[in-house]
């Protein structure tokens, strides 16, 4: 069994005395980690009618650039959402274009996640290896090669169930449809019934298999990151690793969860905590985010005209916004995601390290 305890001590040192991994981490954050929320409103609230004065739009005003946003909306969203029907191909445009957006904003992240998950991987290993502390100039060139890529083809691999069940469930979801449009109240009500019952098993049995492939996953990349191996050979020399030390797996597994459910509360207190500097930041980061707002704003007027042209310059803007103002706390999960990383590196090492001595031990003594 592994010194669970003395890694995560180590990990606790190398997060404060690397700092240059911070900047790795806070990269991670923003690439590698998901939060994020919506509010929004809808239903008939949005739109003002008045008997005398007719459509008073989304917004009620008399000021002339409120009238002509109203008007736009008047005459380009409310006829998809009044006759959708009659807007087939305007929706699969923009379902389209949504794809292709999220395409592109993939791979952008994918160019900066992998080299920098990979490089993370290395800096730790070298600096426990020789006690050299990589610069961040040097610590990319460590994660910008083939071993990045391996590591995406793995994640791409380990993601495979998701894709599973998404077809599992589309095809439940055409069998209900079917039902109801052919079938008897009967027939209708037991593929209900089926439908729910057989979604629910497998969207279990997907998050039973998602976690273990997780587990399994912290192995496989640092397989291909550590001992640049090949795709297949990460596999089996993950899996090798795992099987020979599945305990110990399971043990730092329960730890980092307990430990990642510690970091979630304090990280919800500390959100309104920052509510100070949120404020503080606000300004720069209206300054910042008008860069990119006022650029798209200009090339999309040249192409388009109206409010089109302010909304899409406030949507570039935007993201810039809230990287200023939450800052704070992309950093402090940047810390978090580099704690995580060096306890899995340092436990892959260590497991390394006892599959070593175990051949050592178990030979036979010299004869006398």
């Amino acid at each position: 069994m592994i010194d669970i305890g003395k890694i995560l001590k180590r990990a606790w040192h190398i997060l404060w005395n690397f700092r240059v991994l911070w900047i790795f981490g806070i990269l991670l954050a923003l690439t590698a980690g998901g939060n994020g929320g919506s509010n929004g409103s809808s239903g008939s609230s949005g739109y003002r009618f008045n008997g005398n004065n007719g459509y008073r739009g989304v917004i009620p005003s008399t000021n002339p650039t409120v009238q002509q946003l109203n008007n736009w909306f008047q005459q380009n969203i409310e006829p998809l959402v009044i006759h959708p029907d009659q807007h087939i191909a305007t929706f699969v445009w923009i379902g389209v274009a949504f794809l292709l957006f999220i395409v592109i904003v993939g791979l952008l992240f994918a160019l900066v996640r992998y080299p920098t998950e990979t490089a993370v991987f290395r800096m730790v290993d070298e600096y426990e290896r020789t006690g050299i502390k990589t610069g961040f100039r040097n610590g990319w060139k460590l994660g910008w090669n083939r071993r990045a890529f391996r590591i995406w083809v793995i994640d791409l691999v380990v993601s495979l169930p998701a894709f599973l069940l998404l077809a599992v469930l589309l095809s439940l979801g055409l069998l209900v449809f079917f039902s109801v449009r052919n079938g008897t109240g009967a027939v209708i009500a037991s593929s209900v019934i089926a439908a729910i019952g057989c979604a629910f098993l497998f969207i279990l049995a997907f998050i039973v298999l998602m976690v273990v492939l997780g587990l399994l996953r912290q192995f496989f990349v640092r397989a291909a990151a550590l001992e640049e191996a090949r795709i297949g050979e990460s596999f089996r020399r993950g899996w090798a690793m795992f099987k020979g030390n599945w305990k110990s797996a399971a043990l730092v597994w329960l730890v980092m969860l307990g430990i990642g459910i510690g970091f979630g509360i304090a990280g919800l207190i500390l959100f309104f905590l920052l509510i100070p500097a949120y404020i503080v930041l606000v300004i720069p980061a209206v300054i910042a985010a008008a860069i990119p707002g006022m650029a798209v704003f200009g090339i999309t007027s040249i192409f388009a005209s109206g409010p089109l042209a302010w909304i899409l310059g406030i949507l570039a803007a935007l993201p810039f916004f809230f990287l200023i103002v939450f800052a704070p706390l992309t950093v402090i999960s940047g810390w978090y995601k580099i704690y995580e990383s060096s306890v899995w590196t340092l436990t892959f090492r260590e497991m390394k390290a006892l599959e070593s001595v175990a051949p050592a031990a178990n030979l036979p003594e010299p004869a006398k």
